[in-house]
């Protein structure tokens, strides 16, 4: 048995109260994990509706390490302005709790992960697609 099958932990008392502990489905993995990123860099998070014409928008593929840590790829980023990029992926890196999932879910969060997008204000501020509010019109 792969040393990933054995369930991961959840730490931290928001997360605990807000999400179910255990995740099923990748979909409650990456909500869970948005959850953790909006409490872990809460004064880079933007809780209104993003700007109509952000100023980045950075794409990860997120995963579970072999160690059960969280890792990230660029898949997209911001050639302009690169430390937008990097301030995406120190989000992913900073954290320190993964999720407590069955077998299977992490096993597939190890091989194929999922897709997470972050969408950058001016001001440089970020808000998760999976959580972000509709962005703005005008």
């Amino acid at each position: 048995m792969h040393r990933l099958a054995a369930p991961l932990f959840v730490a931290g008392a928001l997360l605990a109260s807000s999400f179910a502990a255990h995740a099923e489905s990748l979909d409650q993995v990456r909500r869970g994990f948005a959850q953790m990123i909006y409490q872990d860099a809460a004064p880079d998070i933007n809780l209104e509706r993003p700007q109509p014409m952000l100023r980045a928008v950075v794409v990860l593929r997120v995963r579970l390490n072999d160690h059960g840590h969280w890792s990230a790829e660029v898949m997209r980023e911001n050639d302009v302005e690169p430390e937008l990029t990097r301030k995406a992926l120190r989000s992913v890196e900073h954290l320190a709790a993964t999720l407590e999932v069955s077998a299977p879910v992490a096993e597939q969060l190890h091989r194929e992960g999922f897709v997470e997008v972050w969408l950058f204000q001016n001001d440089g501020r970020f808000a998760l697609k999976t959580l972000a509010l509709p962005q703005r019109n005008h």
